[in-house]
């Protein structure tokens, strides 16, 4: 038997990508058709390279929400749900939470810890 395919979570570029969180870069200017495309071939590679791929579009209104992997840190037992630094972020763990508990048994970090899982990827 097969095991089961690997699944990998993405989510959609929101249209408010240009209003993003920044700390050690200057502003500029986002191509918002250039990032969905680019997020296109993302999704295909992950398909090609054998992962059902679930794209969410739940956090559509956070500018940041594309990076989902900063929600939760994933393994094998459990999922983790981030409390994220930036304040501005933190609703996105809200949106994404349902989905990985489909999958995973979940903790969370409380306050006033925090944890991005981009971080630790």
């Amino acid at each position: 038997m097969r095991p089961p395919m690997p699944i990998a979570l993405t989510h959609e570029i929101s249209p408010r990508i240009g209003e993003c969180e920044l700390t050690h870069l200057e502003r500029v200017s986002i191509d918002v058709d250039l990032a969905v495309r680019q997020h296109a071939v993302y999704r295909a590679l992950l398909v090609e390279c054998g992962f059902e791929v679930i794209e969410l579009s739940v956090n559509r209104d956070y500018p940041d929400s594309t990076f989902i992997e900063d929600t939760a840190v994933v393994v094998e037992e459990i999922a983790v749900l981030c409390r994220m630094g930036a304040p501005s972020r933190r609703g996105e763990v809200k949106g994404v939470e349902p989905v990985l508990g489909r999958y995973r048994p979940l903790a969370r970090i409380a306050a006033p810890g925090t944890l991005e899982g981009g971080d630790v990827l």
